[in-house]
């Protein structure tokens, strides 16, 4: 096999692509790469640095981790220019990759994608690919008459790649060729652009590679979190990125003195000589995430889907005598009728039989409510800002469209919360006094407060909530400060334990002893007053407990009597705290509510700052804080469970008439969606969540007023 290496070091000049390739091949000879494999992370992107600007530092974070990521980079990034402009633009990002890598010892070569030629360089060192298919760049308004968007309003039929191996796509072989990378890479995360303009005008290439990111998805055989990173527009948005971002600059001045002769090709620009529009791209982070998994009434319109029979349109009816719906991780949209739902390509949404599987019958819900269609759209003139079909409402009849710009309906998946009054469980607790966890011995997860002692109300099948029992002895009871309550696994033993603090410190109560209370630490002794200590404390998934102190941010263990492990001396002592594993390293991290939304610490961050980063996503200039009306959770209103059992812990609110969810993506919230709907006329004071994911089953998150309790799961 005929490799090619590729070495670029600070004290080196760049060398031409093509003339590396000849001395080593010889003339006409072109290297063979090597194949391509598993990859736990894997970006189909437009251009060579989209990733860079968009997607940091997830990426820098996945390439230091290790656990394989492949990179696709669907146009030549050619400008109007040619074979050489593009080759340029690849020896960038592969300076910048191996700038954060910490390794340039490349090798590149041509591989075969579905019938298509395309080069694949690997640093298999990192376990990173970088994949190039050379197709024309559409340029910033699409003047390229055989860009992307040409393609796909059928203005032209095929076109020949900018690469020294040309080939020829036509818009089925780009989505074969995708479908194939993602069938062999077989990824846990699929990360891509913008996928319409929903948000603003963006680079066509970028929304088109983000459609047909979505496409290949749904023509391939595998189910990866998809996740769809805003583009140009987000310079508009509130920075969020900033106390990260020297990492992702760095990267990005590595590529650009390759890429524009800012600096030595090998070395990193200084930041002063990057062009400002740069820089602001990336102070921020925004992205939107697919749902994995959803239940419930599916709501459009005025009332909700309902089906007949095989080969009927599906209708919009009475939301009482309506299915429940169910979407799975593959996109099947099933009710518990047996049927299923499917996209034509005029449009018509029917009921079919289950298990199909066709591009017409994958579904991406993403978190703003958009209901896309894995079916490919017919071709149409003005597709510029509008480029997959999604499901909305035409009169009483769910109908699909394309969606962009000037056109986005939304609907809801969402089950209707059961709800148990107060007086019949004997739970008089409010806010932070409550807690849900699985208890030792019972199938459902329990509600549990201290009232005469630890009392929990056990789940019932129904959704509901049976009255509470005491938990440990009546003649032995655990006596703290009510908001203080921790629920969680402190010993290890994999049951749960009961702990909340008094004027000596921490007590616990295992299932090991028979929830007979014990002095655990002298640590966070109470002050004599509910406070924001009461309110912040959390045990770890590894046993520890955690919460807000004099000192910062704080964790200790059993028997410990000093704070030796300070994560963080942000945020203030009075600020409302949570403690959650956000990007599922298993690791403690911390949010609190700001001014302007949600700012979190991660413990992997550490390195980097120990200051809160804005979390909250943004639209329009304005950061949603944890309502839609702008209201700032509290630990009363607000709680962290997975809800889609990723790993992350995702932020979850009450508002009137329903429960709203924030995803965690890792570095930031995606929008908050309605994940439950209340009973009518609940306006919640009270929300409460399981903070411990349990495989095969969705959390409970139960929210209450005076007089209810209404819970999901």
């Amino acid at each position: 096999m005929c490799s090619v290496l590729a070495i670029v070091t600070d004290s080196m000049v760049s060398l031409s692509w093509g003339l590396l390739c000849m001395a080593a091949c010889g003339d006409n000879v072109h290297a063979v790469g090597d194949p391509l494999g598993p990859a736990a992370a894997l970006t189909i992107v437009a251009h060579q640095d989209d990733d860079l600007l968009f997607m940091q530092p997830d990426l820098h974070d996945a390439v230091r981790g290790g656990l394989g990521v492949t990179n696709v980079y669907v146009t030549a990034g050619n400008a109007s220019a040619g074979v050489d402009a593009a080759e340029r633009r690849d020896q960038a990002i592969m300076v910048a990759y191996g700038s954060i890598a910490g390794d340039n010892d490349w090798s590149c070569g041509w591989i075969e994608i579905a019938g298509h030629a395309a080069e694949h360089c690997r640093l298999e060192s990192a376990q990173l690919s970088l994949v190039f298919l050379g197709y024309p760049d559409g340029l910033r308004h699409a003047e390229n008459h055989q860009g992307l968007l040409q393609l796909w309003e059928g203005k032209v039929k095929t076109v020949s790649t900018v690469a020294r191996v040309t080939t020829k796509y036509d818009q089925p072989g780009l989505i074969a060729a995708l479908a194939e990378i993602i069938d062999i890479t077989a990824p846990r995360t699929l990360r891509t652009l913008e996928i319409a303009a929903t948000h603003g005008d963006d680079h066509p290439d970028h929304m088109l590679v983000g459609a047909l990111a979505v496409l290949a998805t749904a023509a391939s055989s595998q189910a990866p979190e998809l996740i769809s990173y805003r583009g140009y527009p987000i310079t508009g948005e509130p920075a969020n990125n900033s106390l990260v971002v020297a990492d992702s600059l760095d990267a990005f001045a590595h590529y650009d003195a390759c890429a524009s002769d800012c600096g030595r090709c090998g070395a990193a620009c200084l930041t002063d000589r990057l062009e400002a529009g740069y820089v602001d791209m990336l102070q921020r982070h925004y992205a939107i995430g697919m749902r994995r998994a959803a239940s419930g009434e599916l709501h459009l319109g005025d009332g909700c889907v309902t089906v007949t029979s095989v080969g009927e349109p599906a209708a919009v009816g009475d939301c009482a005598s309506a299915p429940p719906w169910q979407l799975d991780d593959r996109g099947e949209l099933r009710s518990s009728t047996g049927l299923c739902l499917q996209v034509m390509v005029t449009g018509e949404v029917l009921a079919v039989e289950c298990g199909g599987r066709g591009p017409g019958e994958r579904f991406f819900l993403d978190e703003e409510g958009h209901l896309w269609s894995g079916i490919v759209p017919a071709p149409e003139d003005d597709m510029a800002t509008a480029h997959l079909y999604c499901v909305g409402a035409a009169g009483n009849v769910p109908h699909a469209g394309l969606c962009g710009e000037g056109r986005a309906p939304t609907l809801e998946l969402a089950p209707t919360a059961h709800a148990t009054q107060r007086d019949s469980i004997a739970i008089t607790a409010t806010g932070r006094a409550v807690r849900i966890a699985m208890l030792p011995s019972e199938p459902l997860p329990m509600l549990c407060a201290i009232e005469a002692g630890l009392e929990c109300a056990p789940g019932a099948s129904d959704g509901g909530l049976l009255p509470a029992i005491q938990i440990g002895s009546a003649g032995a009871p655990l006596v703290i400060d009510p908001e203080s309550l921790m629920l969680g696994d402190v010993d290890g033993d994999a049951r749960m334990d009961a702990c909340g603090r008094d004027a000596d410190g921490i007590v616990c109560a295992t299932a090991a002893s028979g929830y007979l209370p014990a002095r655990w630490t002298p640590l966070f002794r109470s002050r004599g007053a509910a406070d924001s200590m009461d309110r912040s404390l959390a045990i770890t998934a590894d046993g520890e407990i955690c919460g807000l102190g004099e000192p910062g941010v704080v964790c200790t263990s059993r028997g410990a009597t000093s704070f030796t492990d300070v994560r963080s001396t942000w945020p203030d002592p009075s600020a409302e705290l949570w403690i959650a594993d956000l990007d599922g390293d298993g690791q403690a991290d911390w949010c609190t509510a700001t001014t302007g939304g949600v700012a979190c610490g991660l413990a992997s961050d550490r390195d980097r700052t120990t200051d809160g980063v804005p979390w909250s996503y943004a639209f329009h200039g304005v950061a949603e804080a944890s309502l839609a009306d702008g209201t700032m959770p509290s630990a009363a209103t607000a709680a962290f469970t997975d809800i889609d059992g990723d790993g992350r812990a995702d932020l979850c609110a009450a508002r009137a008439g329903a429960i709203a969810c924030a995803r965690s993506l890792g570095h930031g919230f995606g929008p908050f969606m309605i994940v439950a709907r209340l009973p009518p006329g609940m306006v919640p004071t009270s929300l409460w969540a399981e903070s411990t994911a349990v495989s095969g089953r969705e959390p409970r998150i139960c929210a209450a007023d005076a007089t209810a309790i209404a819970c999901v799961h």
